[in-house]
């Protein structure tokens, strides 16, 4: 059986936030946040193949954020270990009649009758837990949801960098019919299908291997979640502008809170200049260290 290589120590809840949003920004997988419950301190960790790829990993972090602890502990642990390591960290998170269940909490929670229900692997979906830009986008699905109840049928939902896939499932487990999520990623495809065999109750949802150009080519939605960081979005915001239809709604996360003025002047624009005849209702909500942007066309 091989062994992993584990980095652990204690920080601060400041540079905890730091971290996270570095961590997310470079899609730096090796490393990651994690706070077992709401009182207890935040823990920086990074699992490495060996012992020399760790040192290394940590100077090249330690450039960059000097405020560092200076001991890290070092653990050995066996791969079944570290595939379940995120296990403890995770927790299920809802929203209203929405649902997110880790794998392994199945037998042990039950959710209310009538629930829309999504069973999600550790690592997988939640990362090191129920990431707040997806629990932004979410949000914004079950507000859609509850100003148009109608919609399950006809809507055209799609899921732009869908990742795991999480917030494909959960439209698809509120009841929306016409699904399309899509990543640039292949393994995230992979994740999408393998959560899918977990869900046998949710309906069947197409996934596809593509960037923003080719995933959004010759598709509009009447609801567009785009769960991206800022640096994909505003060099690639034409086809996320033209990828929503007239009188339809478009979710944008992945943003850090100092990014928002950033994304939603850039995206005015873009509207104002690829489609002068839509008018915006823009909005914002936070999450921690992230934010949101609602665009409502009329």
């Amino acid at each position: 059986m091989s062994t992993q290589i584990e980095l652990r120590a204690e920080i601060s809840e400041e540079l905890a936030d730091q971290l996270e949003s570095y961590f997310y920004e470079t899609e730096a997988i090796a490393w990651g946040v994690m706070q077992k419950e709401k009182h207890d301190p935040y823990e920086v960790f990074g699992i490495f193949p060996d012992e020399a790829t760790a040192d290394a990993a940590l100077a090249e972090l330690r450039a960059d954020f000097p405020g560092l602890p200076e001991d890290f502990e070092l653990n050995v642990i066996e791969d079944a270990d570290w595939q379940n390591a995120y296990k403890e960290f995770v927790k299920p998170w809802s929203d209203r009649q929405l649902h997110w269940i880790p794998l392994w909490e199945r037998e042990t929670i039950t959710p209310p009758a009538g629930s829309a229900t999504v069973y999600l692997d550790a690592g997988m979906a939640f990362g090191t837990g129920s990431h707040e830009t997806t629990r932004l986008c979410a949000r914004r699905l079950l507000d859609y949801l509850e100003t148009h109840p109608d919609a399950r049928e006809s809507a055209d939902v799609i899921d732009a960098g869908c990742g795991s896939g999480v917030l494909a499932f959960s439209a698809a487990a509120l009841g929306f019919k016409k699904i399309f999520g899509f990543d640039f990623d292949p393994e995230a495809i992979v994740v999408c299908h393998s959560n899918a065999g977990e869900n046998p109750h949710i309906p069947a949802i197409e996934f596809a291997v593509a960037d923003l150009e080719k995933g959004l080519a010759g598709r509009q939605a009447d609801f567009l979640m785009a769960n991206i960081q800022t640096d994909v979005l505003i060099p690639h915001s034409d086809p996320v502008v033209m990828g929503v239809k007239s009188g339809g709604t478009m979710a944008l996360s992945g943003i850090l809170t100092k990014e928002l003025d950033q994304v939603r002047s850039h995206y005015e624009a873009r509207f104002a200049a690829l489609r002068p005849e839509d008018k915006l209702h823009i909005d914002s909500r936070q999450d921690g260290e992230w934010g949101d942007l609602l665009f409502v066309l009329s």
